[in-house]
């Protein structure tokens, strides 16, 4: 059995074609593919050059392709779905399903497998996603840059820009962030940032990465940065626990996965967030996820087709997802 697993992200797209034992067919990593942050011709083109890509790396295989599953950021927000779907059918077979669905459902599946559990999203934006064990989804946050996605990168990097100006008005204490993020922008002086944020490009491309530096800071003891990463934590939690009380679970720990960028700085949260749990008696397990989302992709791809992988799939799709180039 063959699939067809895209994971489309603000920062990246990949996509994959994989049978149940974990082979890669063909593969393609490229530019972003999240219609609130680009255009929709720009969009649609995009989908229909990964899909050409993975054709004509593999015409047989592609031809005889099962399930497709597509986990895509800002599909739900622009109800983008039908023109993600539209798109595919042009090229994989009637007979095979296809399910476009918000990413973090795959990232959900890239630490539980396809089993019920919440992930909590903290990339370029943020989501907190449930799935139980009556298959019912429940969805917190993620609501836009302009107002939500608490706790995304975005929002790590929005706080260290107030605490930068706080701080050079009086308004705020001084920071180490100041020096770090000047000269990240080559600058010689905070006004000179203006320039640097206010440009052609995308908010969320310009303030994003920012958020990397809160790590570093922090490590050097910074208070200011201490604090934004402690106040994420609650964010998270918040989000978490709102989740979880909408669903009906299992008995015993429900498995929360941690994904996105700032989370591979797993080590300053999961401690934080399990004391917050404790404390309110709730049975959450954090976790780091097993796979990459595209791997979540795969899973959710059998999983509408009522196909079970194989024990070793996980360890054999890294290996074989990795050495394709």
């Amino acid at each position: 059995m063959y699939v067809l697993a895209i994971d489309g992200g603000g920062t990246k797209t990949s996509a994959v074609i994989c049978d149940e034992l974990g082979n890669v067919y063909a593969k393609v990593v490229t530019t972003r593919s999240n219609p609130t942050a680009m255009g929709i011709q720009y969009f649609r083109s995009t989908i229909h050059d990964i899909l050409q890509n993975l054709q004509q790396q593999n015409s047989q295989v592609f031809a005889a392709i099962d399930s497709c599953f597509a986990g895509m950021a800002g599909v739900k927000e622009l109800q983008a779905e039908e023109v993600v779907e539209a798109i595919v059918r042009q090229y994989v077979p009637k007979t095979a399903p296809v399910i476009v669905d918000n990413d973090a459902l795959i990232a959900l599946y890239a630490g539980t497998l396809g089993q019920a559990g919440i992930v909590q999203i903290a990339g370029t934006g943020a989501i907190t996603m449930g799935y139980d064990r009556e298959q019912h989804f429940h969805r917190v946050g993620g609501w836009g840059y302009l107002f939500d996605d608490e706790g995304s990168g975005y929002d790590l990097g929005v706080q260290v820009l107030k605490a930068i100006f706080q701080s050079y008005d009086g308004r705020g204490d001084p920071t180490a962030l100041t020096d770090v993020v000047l000269r990240y922008f080559s600058v010689e002086n905070v006004p000179q940032l203006i320039e640097r944020i206010y440009g052609e490009e995308h908010p969320r491309t310009v303030i994003a990465p920012l958020s990397k530096y809160v790590f570093d800071v922090a490590e050097e003891g910074d208070p200011v940065a201490i604090k934004i990463i402690e106040d994420a934590s609650k964010k998270y939690y918040v989000a978490i626990k709102a989740c979880y009380a909408h669903m009906t679970w299992e008995e015993g720990k429900v498995p929360v996965v941690l994904v996105g960028g700032v989370f591979n700085n797993e080590t300053y949260f999961v401690p934080k967030l399990q004391q917050f749990a404790q404390a309110d008696e709730i049975p959450l397990q954090f976790m780091a996820p097993v796979l990459q989302p595209i791997g979540g992709a795969v899973i959710a791809a059998f999983k509408q087709i009522n196909i079970q992988i194989a024990s070793e799939f996980v360890g054999d799709f890294q290996r074989n997802y990795e050495r394709w180039k």
